[in-house]
C-alpha cells in the first residue's frame, strides 16, 4: 500500500503547520501507524512552501530528523548524514550505497492529499 492509498482520496488536515518556521522540519504521524493505517512523515518549510516526505531513509532505514534543515533547504538522516531535497525526495550530494536514492514519497502537501490546518 502506497502513502497516497492510506486515506483513499479523502483530504487530511495537518494541524499546526503555520507554526513551522522557514528552513525547519517537524515529524508528525498521519493516521494510526501502530494499526498499519498510518505513516510517520516529516514536514519541511522551504522557500515558503510546506513539503512532506517519508521519514525512512532508503540507505539503511534510519529516520530523517526534525529541527533545522541543512542550509535551510535539505532534510537529513543523522545515521550517516545523508541529505534529501524535500521537494523531490532525492538524495543530494552523494549517491546512496543501496542504489536507492529517493525516499518513498515527497512533495507539496496538496499533491499528497494533505492540507494545512
Amino acid at each position: 500500500m502506497g502513502f497516497l492509498d492510506l486515506f483513499r482520496g479523502r483530504p487530511t488536515i495537518v494541524e499546526g503547520t503555520q507554526k513551522l518556521p522557514e528552513g525547519h522540519a517537524r515529524k508528525i504521524d498521519i493516521g494510526d501507524p501502530l494499526a498499519g493505517t498510518g505513516k510517520q512523515i516529516v514536514l519541511c518549510r522551504v522557500d515558503g512552501v510546506l513539503y512532506a516526505l517519508d521519514t525512512k531513509c532508503p540507505h539503511e532505514g534510519g529516520r530523517i530528523s526534525d529541527g533545522p534543515l541543512v542550509e535551510g533547504k535539505l532534510a537529513m538522516c543523522p545515521l550517516h548524514r545523508y541529505s534529501f531535497d524535500p521537494k523531490t525526495g532525492k538524495a543530494v550530494g552523494r549517491v546512496l550505497a543501496s542504489g536507492q536514492d529517493n525516499v518513498e514519497f515527497a512533495g507539496r502537501l496538496k499533491e499528497l492529499g494533505l492540507s494545512e490546518g
